[in-house]
């Protein structure tokens, strides 16, 4: 299928050699309407040198590039100058929560690198789950969303952690879980075979499973039978609930009892608490007579709490089974919120803890934003990660946090969010595997650079 949209990047030697160019580009575009973006982005690619003054956008067509190309000021073109030091780059991917039917649709429709990938983990989870979840996220009357702009997305309890209406598949353990990684797995393959590769690794929750895959902790094959049969695992642990808050972990503690657990520290004024149905409410009525928001999420069961010790023994021997190898790429653990130790990951124990124990990803965030000038890309649907690491209050001036995939509200493509994270990481000064993007693509003769 033809990519529904194009990366065209420019380069130049100085801003005013960029400025020119991109308005030689808008203005050969515009005279030339029925000319493909496609030709055009690959000659810019592959024939052009890279230099240091940097412009990306994604377009549709060649007059959707000429108009941003006659704007560079606005939002959705990209304009830097790549630095000759390299920046640590870090996937975060996200847990359950933010998926949906259809997501990555357009992604594998036209991009075969990642079509293959998610092929591969639905093929292997067949046997295991019984099920095909290509034919759960891209259900036959699915129709994909339509293109549209939109800001990025800041903290509302609703919007971050309400999500939204799905279907019963999605929302069972049992299916959202494998489904979730296989679509991580995949866009992290397709964004390496793109030539983009992390230098550290943190994942929400199951997204510490996808991390634990890239960074070779555990096989592709292992990591997909793990991961599905911890979530069989977990279906069968009572049924409990989880709320959200917006309290600090430090101020929440006077709320609790000892039926709840602190399931997740996400922010100085967000964290998630779990535990059975009963104790969640009483929660909630002390929380609003406190005038404390809070929002219930949509789970059948009370993650990273007391309620899943029991199956903490079943979970370490299925652990057990797979090899677990250190970690090649620096990851962050849930359980401590600092860097995964070799023992830690080597040991069926710690992955048994980490299916009841806290998430700390607010201590993880701040070891990331003690990096240097860190590129922070969250490597799964919404924006719920990408919205904490921005308002960490660690956040240092001179990082870059990007998403990919986006929120089903916001309507948008998810091959130009993708496309778009390439471009800025492109514009910062990463190097872009562009035989892998645009591969035998036609080439068109440009006007010649200024």
């Amino acid at each position: 299928m033809t990519r529904p949209y194009e990366l065209v990047v420019l380069s130049a030697s100085s801003s005013d050699e960029l400025a020119a160019a991109a308005r030689g580009l808008a203005r050969f575009l515009t005279d030339r309407p029925s000319l493909p973006l496609a030709a055009v982005a690959g000659s810019l690619a592959h024939d052009r040198p890279q230099l240091p003054h940097r412009l990306a956008l994604v377009a549709r067509d060649g007059a959707d590039a000429a108009r941003r190309l006659q704007a560079p000021a606005a939002r959705e073109t990209l304009i830097g100058r790549a630095t000759a030091a390299e920046r640590p780059v870090a996937f975060l991917f996200p847990g359950v929560g933010d998926h949906y039917a259809g997501m990555a649709a357009g992604l594998y429709r036209s991009e075969p690198l990642f079509r293959r990938a998610l092929d591969y983990c639905a093929e292997a989870l067949m046997d295991r789950l019984g099920r095909d979840l290509r034919e759960i996220l891209y259900p036959e009357d699915f129709e994909s969303a339509p293109p549209s702009g939109g800001p990025d997305g800041k903290l509302d309890l609703a919007r971050l952690l309400g999500r939204h209406e799905r279907s019963a598949d999605l929302d069972r353990t049992a299916i959202a879980q494998p489904l979730v990684f296989a679509v991580e797995y995949a866009l992290a393959e397709y964004l390496a075979d793109l030539g983009i590769r992390p230098t550290a690794l943190a994942g929400y929750s199951l997204g510490e499973y996808v991390a634990a895959c890239a960074a070779g902790v555990l096989a592709p094959e292992d990591a997909l039978e793990l991961v599905a049969r911890r979530a069989k695992l977990i279906e069968t642990a009572p049924e409990g609930a989880m709320v959200a808050v917006l309290l600090g972990a430090d101020q929440l503690a006077e709320h609790l009892d000892d039926e709840l657990s602190l399931s997740a520290a996400d922010g100085p004024r967000l964290s998630v608490v779990g535990g059975r149905i009963a104790a969640v409410e009483r929660l909630e009525r002390r929380l609003a007579a406190a005038g404390v928001a809070s929002l219930r999420l949509p789970t059948r069961h009370a993650f990273h709490s007391a309620m899943l010790e029991p199956f903490e023994e079943a979970m370490c021997e299925l652990a057990a089974g797979p090899s677990l190898s250190p970690p090649a790429i620096p990851l962050l653990s849930n359980v401590t919120g600092t860097w995964l130790t070799e023992a830690q990951a080597t040991s069926p124990h710690y992955w048994a803890q980490h299916m009841s124990r806290t998430v700390r990803f607010d201590d993880e965030l701040a070891e990331l934003w003690r990096l240097p000038a860190p590129i922070l890309l969250e490597v799964g649907a919404g924006r719920t990660l990408s919205t904490l690491v921005r308002q960490h209050p660690g956040r240092r001036p001179d990082g870059t946090v990007l998403s990919t995939l986006p929120t089903i509200e916001a309507r948008d493509s998810d091959v130009a969010g993708v496309l778009t994270a390439v471009g800025r990481l492109w514009v910062e000064g990463m190097d872009v595997n562009w035989r892998a993007l645009l591969p035998d693509r036609p080439r068109e003769r440009l006007p010649q650079a200024p």
